[in-house]
């Protein structure tokens, strides 16, 4: 990029104020010797002038105040959800290693046989069965629990 057309790039942030020492010297000393830059930057002065004396926008009464009450409650709801999945993944082992342990107590309280209606409960196959079925239950119980929290959570 040429001297000329670096310049060029540069008028209209001169024009705003928004160059460096540096630059706005660089930038009047190329338009003290180019026409074509020195008719650009008066342009963009007066456009300059114009936009700042336009109406500025006021930001809404309290718009500090209720951005940072949403971000505190934005907050707050993340570190509630994050607790609740925490809380679901111990739920989660603490089932699977309770059912293990009732698992095996059972088969060594019983010598492995524990026969009801003619099914041995304490076999693998069974007891994972009723287990999974007893877990599926629970976690739809939970969820519909979490799901009405939640709603009266949205009325309050």
């Amino acid at each position: 990029m040429t001297e000329h057309e670096s310049v060029r790039a540069m008028l209209a942030l001169a024009a705003a104020g928004a160059l460096g020492p540096e630059e706005v010297r660089r930038v009047e000393q190329h338009a003290q010797g180019c026409e074509l830059c020195r008719r650009d930057l008066e342009t963009w002065a007066a456009y300059t002038q114009g936009l700042s004396q336009l109406p500025q926008p006021a930001a809404p009464k309290g718009l500090v105040q209720r951005t940072q009450a949403r971000i505190l409650r934005d907050r707050a709801h993340a570190a509630d959800r994050r607790r609740s999945e925490l809380l679901l993944g111990a739920l989660v082992v603490f089932g699977w290693a309770s059912g293990w342990v009732f698992w095996t107590l059972a088969r060594v309280a019983t010598g492995g046989n524990l026969n009801v209606l003619g099914t041995n409960l304490v076999s693998g196959l069974t007891w994972s069965l009723v287990s999974t079925v007893l877990v599926w239950m629970t976690a739809a119980t939970a969820a519909l629990m979490l799901g009405r929290r939640r709603e009266m959570r949205r009325f309050l």
